[in-house]
């Protein structure tokens, strides 16, 4: 939480630098607590967080400094912060020891320790020094003494208009036009104001005049003591003693409020008590100043400090009051949340260290506080009493009043008051235990309630009991989540976390708390039951001694008995699904029963092999047979050899000596096992899974057709009528699945090669590059698009007319058989890839010209043909196979022209990529056209 708030703070700042506003998320305590720290403490905080120090603007407390050389003359500066002292030992950096930010963090904390409670008082009168501007504008008490440098302001009118301004002079006259002089000086406002009127009654008839002030004088007072800034000050005549304090900047923390004196010719005319202001809003004392007045702070008397449940947490200067009450009024009084039996005084004994002094608020309030105490007022706590709470999937969850012999039912009154689909057979509740604070869980079936309305089937309350209702057809981990963290919290180091859990083939596997005398009927209740296929002959029941060694039951959930066994702390219960394996189920089980053997105990567990559904090991338990080790194992299969299994037994003393033994069980028996004991179910000799082989195409009777053993292609056909007249038996495909798995891969790993391959072009900027980027991501492209056949070059031909060319067939294989064609096909790097209709005695060139010609990257010397029946052939001038180019070709053949590579770093990789791509798109297209 603390480097929480630092970082917040931190980023809150970077953005106030950054955009000079204030941030929705941004407190102002936050700044003000960045303002207050030293530059030393500034600079080593952002330096850990990796900012520069200047870039936070006028966020440090040197900006006061800044602020201070042009004060202004017409407003004060509203707030100013305390200072910090930076040699605070408190507050001493611990970079040299706790490096990083967690350093920062702790010096953060202290310094939020430090300024939690603050002077009262000291923030309203803050401000930096600065002046009065002349005041025009505000009402002239009746009783203003006038002086050298006011001026009065004379409206005639009657015969007569005029208007005046005349300052008092030095000798304290004013001149009157047409009157001369009249002496006011000394005189109040009021009394000069009726001496005027008087004056030019008499002497000018018919005129009356109206008379107020302009201008008033500036008086110099002095601001003495523990002002922020103890000087001279120019102010307004009007001022009064808080205005002079204002304009000092305020008082500093060591300043008393109470005992403010005002002296006049060396003499103490008035005492001011600040306190009567800020709580009373009491002015009487706050007295008008005369040039030469001294405003004298002197420091700062007796204090106290109260924090916690009261109006205004403080420290506050005392000067009348004595005990804890008076204190308390100061501060506002106590909340409405205050716990006042209980209160706690900080107090500096004799031996100059801080004691703590228990203090009940109601009765000894007239206690007397000392000197540096402070007080703590308690809350009281959050948590309700005589409540129930009630949560999750009910029309209106919260907090219900608790009373005598109240049920569940009196809160849920009937299926209207949950929300749909509510698991009724799963009710959950917690009770708080009054001494020790532990949770114990319940299990309510509510079902049986709802439909009996018998109260046996009812569930009585008590308070503070907490009652959790689930929805059936959402997961409820994260609802008992935080339950199941509390429940582990609680558990002593003897004990076992009152924790079960369901596992594997339920509707809901998960952690569930352990309610009182549940069963395993309960557990599967809060997981909702079993999956359909759940094996439930054969459920495990893994369980935990107090030495935390884990024993193994296996239990029938098929009856009544099973389902009743009482459950214990941190039970585990594992369903097994009828078609899924269990290796993965069981991993963490098998492993704690190997790490837990040891001379005194044997690894508890069995293994089974061979010829049944999910092989593997199990948990073994004393007295388990080799028919209950199958069944576990999913049961046999149909293939099974049922005459006899090999049991392998490793046998040993203990000491020095061991051995391996076998045997054979009859696998039906019920056989006694051991631990470590491996069975071997063996299968039937010369039995056959299903196998088929696909034929399609021209063949009389096209499809799939089971084979034996040993069958061959020829004999499948024969099958199937044999091929049609149509049929081009020399042009046919033959598919495996095993070289269609292959292929496949060799793609997939070409495809990583030119996409890394591709991804290195990207990084160059030359035109070269630009240009083979684009040809490496078409041919990526086009490999992406290739797909994996599996092709076998085949001798159809042969294969029918001669049993040694006979090929024996496997699962997955694919005949296919085209019509008999009449074209050449033309693909790669030729203007224009298409099919020609076969002419007999026209060579390869001739048809690659027909396809518009070679591409300038084309690779004439590397010119192949594949043959219809897939065998591939270098076309080259001087092949001494053929008689004449001409005879090379035949119907069906493609004549493939390739990209030249020779220019490229990875030659063999393109040219690997690219025959894939070929003798895809040739196999592909023959198989297309079927």
């Amino acid at each position: 939480m603390k480097l929480f708030f630092v970082k917040i703070t931190l980023v809150s700042l970077l953005f106030i630098s950054a955009f000079n506003v204030l941030s929705a998320d941004v407190s102002q305590a936050q700044i003000e607590q960045f303002k207050q720290l030293s530059p030393s403490q500034q600079k080593a905080l952002a330096k850990n967080m990796g900012i520069d120090i200047s870039a936070l603007g006028g966020l440090g407390n040197n900006s006061k400094a800044a602020t201070q050389s042009s004060p202004s003359l017409n407003e004060l500066v509203p707030v100013r912060n305390t200072p910090i002292d930076e040699n605070d030992p408190a507050l001493k950096s611990s970079d040299e020891t706790l490096p990083g930010i967690e350093a920062i963090s702790l010096q953060f904390e202290k310094i939020e320790n430090t300024l939690s409670l603050k002077p009262f008082g000291y923030e309203l009168f803050a401000g930096e020094p600065s002046t009065f501007a002349p005041v025009s504008d505000v009402p002239i008490p009746s009783e203003y003494v006038l002086g050298p440098g006011d001026s009065l302001s004379i409206q005639l009118y009657g015969k007569e208009t005029m208007s005046y301004n005349l300052p008092i002079n030095r000798q304290g006259n004013v001149d009157i036009p047409k009157l001369g002089p009249v002496n006011v000086a000394g005189q109040s406002f009021s009394e000069a104001k009726s001496l005027i009127t008087s004056i030019i009654d008499e002497r000018i008839l018919g005129v009356k005049s109206n008379i107020s002030m302009g201008e008033l004088r500036s008086i110099k007072v002095f601001v003495l003591g523990e002002a922020y800034r103890a000087a001279s000050y120019t102010l307004s005549s009007l001022s009064t003693v808080t205005q002079a304090i204002y304009a000092a900047g305020g008082i500093n923390d060591i300043g008393s409020l109470r005992n403010i004196q005002v002296k006049r010719r060396g003499k103490v005319i008035a005492e001011l008590d600040l306190y009567q202001l800020l709580l009373q809003g009491d002015t009487s004392g706050d007295i008008s100043l005369m040039a030469g007045d001294v405003v004298f702070i002197p420091t700062v008397g007796t204090t106290v400090g109260i924090k916690g449940e009261v109006s205004r947490p403080a420290i506050y200067e005392l000067k009348n009051e004595q005990s804890i009450a008076e204190v308390i009024s100061l501060a506002g009084g106590v909340k409405a949340t205050a716990y006042k039996q209980v209160g706690k005084i900080a107090r500096i004994n004799k031996s100059g260290l801080r004691s703590v002094l228990s203090v009940n608020l109601l009765t000894g309030q007239n206690s007397q506080v000392k000197n540096g105490d402070t007080i703590e007022v308690a809350s009281v706590l959050s948590t309700l009493e005589q409540s129930i709470t009630v949560k999750g999937h009910i029309q209106r969850p919260g907090i219900y009043g608790w009373y005598k012999n109240i049920k569940l039912s009196d809160i849920l009154r009937s299926i209207n008051d949950f929300k749909a689909q509510p698991d009724l057979e799963y009710i959950l509740i917690t009770r708080k235990n009054p001494i020790t604070g532990k949770l114990t869980s319940y299990n309510v079936n509510f079902a049986d309630y709802i439909k009996s309305q018998q109260a046996s089937s009812d569930f009585v309350l008590q308070a503070e009991d907490t009652v959790y209702v689930f929805n059936k057809q959402r997961n409820r981990s994260e609802s008992l989540e935080p339950l199941l963290e509390v429940l582990k919290a609680q558990t002593q180091l003897a004990e076992l976390a009152t924790i079960v859990s369901a596992k594997g083939a339920v509707r809901n596997p998960g952690d569930y708390p352990l309610t009182v005398n549940a069963t395993v009927n309960d557990l599967l209740n809060a997981a909702m039951g079993y999956t359909r296929n759940s094996e439930l002959e054969y459920a495990l029941l893994a369980r935990k001694d107090k030495q935390l060694n884990t024993s193994v039951l296996y239990i029938d959930l098929t009856s009544a008995t099973a389902k009743n066994i009482s459950l214990t702390a941190l039970d585990r219960l594992f369903l097994f699904d009828r078609n899924k394996p269990r290796t993965e189920l069981l991993e963490g089980l098998i492993t704690e029963l190997r790490q837990q053997a040891d001379k005194s105990k044997a690894q508890n567990v069995v293994s089974i092999t061979g010829d049944v559904h999910f092989p593997g090991q199990y948990p073994y338990v004393i007295n388990m047979t080799s028919n209950e080790l199958i069944n576990l194992a999913g049961g046999l299969k149909e293939s099974s050899y049922l005459v006899n299994a090999d049991l392998v037994r490793f046998n040993h003393d203990g000491i020095e000596n061991a051995e391996i033994s076998h045997q054979n069980i009859n696998p039906a028996s019920q056989f006694i096992l051991q631990s470590l004991d491996n069975l071997h179910i063996k299968r039937i000799p010369d039995w056959q899974e299903k196998r088929e082989i696909e034929l399609t195409g021209e063949v009389v009777f096209p499809g799939s057709y089971i084979i034996q053993k040993g069958e061959t292609l020829n004999n499948v056909i024969q099958r199937a009528g044999g091929l049609t007249t149509e049929a081009d038996a020399s042009a046919a495909i033959f598919t495996r699945a095993a070289l269609k798995k292959q292929e496949a891969e060799k793609i997939a790993q070409l495809q990583a090669q030119l996409e890394s391959e591709t991804a290195q072009i990207k990084l160059t900027d030359d035109e070269a590059g630009s240009a083979e980027l684009t040809e490496s991501s078409a041919l990526l492209t086009q490999l992406n698009s290739a797909e994996a056949i599996g092709r076998l070059v085949i001798d159809l031909p042969q294969v029918l007319s001669n049993n040694l060319a006979d090929i024996r067939l496997d699962d997955g294989d694919v005949l296919y058989i085209p019509k008999t064609r009449e074209s050449i096909s033309v693909i790669g790097e030729v203007q224009y890839a298409t099919s020609h209709l076969y002419e007999n005695g026209v060579d390869f060139n001739d048809y690659i010209n027909r396809s518009g010609g070679l591409k300038t990257r084309a690779d004439q010397e590397r010119i192949y043909i594949i043959k219809a029946d897939g065998t591939v052939q270098l076309a080259s001038n001087n092949n001494n196979w053929f008689s004449s180019q001409a005879d090379m070709l035949a119907p069906g053949d493609t004549i493939v022209i390739p990209l030249d590579l020779e220019y490229k770093d990875s030659l063999s990789l393109w040219s690997a990529v690219t025959q894939i791509i070929y003798n895809s798109a040739v196999a592909v297209a023959a198989i297309g056209s079927l």
